[in-house]
């Protein structure tokens, strides 16, 4: 393959075959790809190929690779794992570990609106990230200097997280290598992602860990309230104008506790001097958080919310990729006899505090009822081979194009009153107010459970014949206490307490 064509599925590089074109932007491709050993070992991996103009250019070979191989050091459990770097006929690649999972990005967003999630949920996620920056902000030499890595790239769609709930950051080095191409300097244009920028970094000046830390409260204040700090004032005012300051969450998120908010203003701050100075110190104040707030929150609470959200598309994609490896021999997913559409309730133990539920959510629905149907990563998953190897990981690169959420087919709407009630689907917490969830197969049912923030709580059985809006309300109308549901004629399901 010569290096002005662009790769293409079935073709290799090295002892790399490509098998489906998952993400593509400005400055490169991201595939799934099958590595292939001695004795017919295969592992699934994520492989990352430059657009040919700039692999053709020798200074930005040279300083990609070097970037490349700084970030190949890290080795950290919140980080993914550079495995390989190649050079096959001209086309340059990145050879990155396969992640089981979703990046938080299609997490806060599932479908076509954002959906927040839970303080607590935010603080868990974002706490891990930082302790992955932290790693890398960290990394010294074989000699013991420190090597100043900084990711200038943290976003939502560099933070993975796993089906095991594991929280991962990806892509380091490839905008350090444009800047130090000059490209910023030449072409005015800043690379990165100007909503989660740092002042410094969108100014043009040097940076360091402090200008992630900042990044890093951008995605904490999104991922809580749902919104961009610097967007709620102005469109598309970004941080490097020193207008103005972020507005204070709970104006947008009122169930934003006030230590948490204080937690995401200070690594807001516009002077680096006053945010904190490591990730780690940021990673210890959103650890004692949750110990203060929430009890313990741990990665399986995080898969439960991922499984909720993006189950039935990642089980799709893992098709997708099964197919790509085998074409020929695999059929087509069918559900075996008695599977059922459904989320599991929480394992016992696992506490739940309504007040730090999602505020809104799209349910997505895990596919229950049988060892086969296991859920895996959209675009980002896990595919087991015909080898046997289960497990192999994958890396999303920031300019990758999500592919457009399907609507759900005959969906039920559930609506609250009053519209910040914590809404629950089989014990899991899907979002707080109005929620879509997929209308369950014949001989199926769900249980839906709405709770006031006084505690008060109504459920609701929802079947294949249920109606399309079912209104649950928990304030008091009339003669009717509390949790009154509103009759089927109504467009509404009975509940039942």
């Amino acid at each position: 393959m010569r290096i002005s064509e662009d790769p293409a599925p079935g073709q290799r590089l090295g002892r790399y075959e490509l098998l489906r074109l998952i993400g593509e932007g400005g400055m490169a491709q991201v595939w799934a790809a099958r590595m292939e050993g001695s004795r017919g070992f295969h592992k699934v991996v994520a492989l990352k190929t430059l657009i040919p103009a700039l692999a053709r250019d020798p200074q930005f070979q040279r300083m990609f690779l070097d970037e490349a191989n700084l970030a190949a050091k890290i080795h950290h459990r919140n980080v993914v794992e550079i495995l390989d770097l190649g050079d096959s006929d001209g086309v340059l690649f990145l050879v990155m570990e396969w992640i089981d999972g979703q990046t938080m990005q299609r997490l806060l967003r599932p479908g076509l609106r954002p959906m927040p999630i839970s303080p607590a949920m935010a603080a868990r996620v974002v706490a891990d990230a930082a302790h992955g920056l932290h790693a890398a902000h960290e990394l010294h030499d074989e000699r013991g200097v420190p090597l100043g890595i900084v990711h200038r790239d943290v976003c939502p769609q560099n933070i993975l997280i796993d089906r095991d709930g594991t929280v991962k950051v990806a892509d380091f080095g490839i905008v350090k290598a444009f800047e130090r191409l000059g490209d910023t300097t030449q072409t005015g244009e800043i690379k990165g992602k100007g909503e989660y920028m740092s002042p410094e970094q969108a100014q043009g000046q040097p940076v360091d860990r402090r200008s992630d830390i900042f990044s890093l409260g951008v995605v904490l204040f999104e991922a809580v309230t749902g919104a961009l700090p610097f967007q709620v004032l102005h469109d598309l005012v970004l941080p490097q104008t020193g207008a103005s300051e972020p507005p204070r969450p709970t104006l947008i998120a009122p169930q934003c506790p006030r230590d948490l908010e204080e937690i995401i203003l200070k690594a807001l701050a516009r002077d680096p001097r006053e945010r904190f100075q490591t990730a780690g110190e940021m990673a210890s104040a959103l650890e004692d958080f949750l110990m203060r707030r929430s009890g313990v929150i741990t990665t399986a609470h995080v898969a439960e919310l991922l499984i909720a959200r993006c189950g039935d598309k990642l089980e799709e994609e893992r098709q997708r990729i099964a197919d790509a490896i085998v074409p020929q021999q695999r059929p087509a997913w069918r559900p075996k006899p008695g599977a059922t559409l459904s989320v599991g309730p929480p394992s016992e133990g696992r506490s739940r505090n309504p007040r730090t539920a999602p505020r809104r959510g799209i349910g997505g629905l895990m596919r229950a009822g049988s060892d086969a149907l296991r859920p895996v990563a959209l675009p980002w998953l896990v595919a087991s081979v015909s080898t046997g190897v289960a497990v192999a990981s994958l890396m999303f690169v920031a300019l990758s194009r999500p592919r457009d959420p399907r609507p759900l087919v005959d969906p039920i709407a559930v609506q609250t009153q009053p519209s910040a009630a914590v809404v629950k689907l089989n014990g899991v917490v899907l979002g707080v107010g109005s929620q879509v969830i997929a209308r369950p197969k014949p001989g199926v049912s769900l249980v839906v459970e709405a709770r006031s923030s006084d505690g008060v709580s109504q459920t609701v059985e929802i079947t294949s014949e249920s109606p399309a809006r079912i209104q649950i309300d928990l304030e008091p109308r009339g003669g009717a206490g509390p949790g009154a549901a509103a009759p089927p004629g109504s467009g509404s399901a009975p509940a039942a307490k």
